[in-house]
């Protein structure tokens, strides 16, 4: 390990004869950089993330989630699911808001309308008939209808994801819903969208539905296969935000309490940022030189950088006495 008098070395200079040069990279420069250029490429990710919950939560009143995420028992592997994108909305049809329609199937003399996650837009004609106006009828995930016919078929606050097959994630989702109109006297209708996983299928559309106080709902879509999702750039943020929110607080506790001048010597920390800069410096140097043996044309930027690292640091943190220039 170097000590903290050859890390310090960077910033004093260090001639080359005619390839001197006024002023040199400095470690803590390099680390402070590569720390502050994390900062917003990180924050803005996790900024998208955090609004996407905001607007999922504000859109709560008339929807509900439209994700699903599964960890297996045995191996710890999470699978994600977002089906967000069958969700049908006037705010998500753009230009054809004022025509965008709710999804329907027809079998025989029935009409079914429904919709993924949200309540049906448009109410039914039939809907409309029957309760005496659309402020009348009970909101819902879909309608069943028929001529003089209209009943609902689950309320939207029951939503509940489950896996198609528990052996098998990967063949797609289920969302089932429940408290529907009466059937048969004594049971609610229930619709169960079985989203079968069809990489080429695209948003897809409900082909079929089955059943007649339990509606099974059969739907092909892309949007029912697993998706890989990683939480890693928004932590990797926290982090880049925790380590700078230090070393401002440690700079100002060392200036204002132990009255040490406002300088590099004042942040915390400061021989180990030296190090890991000059590390980076000399790592990013070698790796430029092994890049220019196989392109020659990038010789020139790579001596423009290598002119401004003393040939001293390289020797004492181990990586030979030559500087950085190639063997």
């Amino acid at each position: 390990m170097a000590s903290d008098d050859s890390v310090r070395a960077t910033v004093r200079p260090h001639k080359r004869g005619a390839a001197e040069k006024s002023w040199y990279l400095k470690p803590e420069i390099i680390t402070f950089g590569i720390l502050f250029l994390a900062l917003p490429i990180f924050g803005i990710l996790a900024y998208r993330t955090i609004a996407f919950q905001i607007s999922e939560i504000m859109n709560s009143f008339n929807s509900h989630p439209c994700i699903f995420s599964h960890t297996d028992r045995i191996s710890g592997e999470v699978k994600n699911w977002d089906l967000t994108g069958l969700s049908r909305s006037r705010e998500n049809c753009g230009a054809g808001a004022k025509t965008c329609k709710d999804y329907s199937v027809v079998r025989e003399d029935e009409t079914f309308y429904m919709n993924v996650c949200r309540f049906v837009m448009n109410k039914p004609k039939q809907c409309t008939q029957l309760y005496g106006g659309g402020a009348n009828v009970p909101r819902s995930i879909g309608y069943q209808t028929a001529d003089g016919v209209c009943y609902y078929m689950g309320q939207l606050g029951t939503g509940k994801w489950s896996l198609l097959d528990k052996r098998n994630p990967a063949a797609g989702v289920k969302l089932t819903y429940r408290g529907g109109s009466q059937c048969d006297g004594s049971t609610d209708r229930s619709t169960h969208y079985h989203f079968e996983c069809d990489p080429s299928a695209g948003i897809g559309r409900p082909v079929a539905v089955f059943g007649d106080c339990e509606f099974v709902v059969r739907w092909r879509t892309a949007h029912a296969c697993p998706i890989q999702t990683s939480s890693f750039l928004s932590s990797l943020f926290w982090v880049a935000a925790g380590v700078a929110a230090f070393l401002v607080g440690g700079f100002v506790y060392n200036v204002r309490v132990n009255h040490m001048i406002p300088d590099w010597e004042a942040v915390p920390q400061i021989h180990t940022i030296r190090h890991i800069g000059a590390v980076v410096t000399i790592g990013a140097v070698q790796s430029w030189d092994l890049a220019v043996r196989s392109l020659p044309v990038l010789e020139g930027l790579g001596a423009w950088v290598r002119e401004r690292v003393p040939e001293s640091l390289s020797s004492k943190l181990g990586f030979g006495g030559d500087g950085f220039r190639s063997v």
